[in-house]
């Protein structure tokens, strides 16, 4: 079964949350993936990561899971 999943960047999280302050970065934790629900598409759980590649190599280690 293939995990639904959408990439997200935590300044375009801030925007949509309204979060002005720049100082607010998510303590590094920037990159993001939202794993969604199979039918609705609700967002049903966010991981955060501090480099695109800890992302990309966590969304590789899922898929070889497959």
């Amino acid at each position: 079964e293939v995990m639904k999943y959408e990439l997200v960047h935590w300044q375009d999280v801030k925007n949509d949350m309204k979060i002005y302050e720049d100082s607010d970065n998510n303590e590094g934790f920037v990159f993001g993936i939202n794993v969604l629900d199979e039918d609705s598409d609700e967002v049903v759980d966010v991981q955060w990561f501090k480099t695109e590649q800890e992302r990309a190599d966590v969304l590789q280690e899922n898929e070889e899971k497959l």
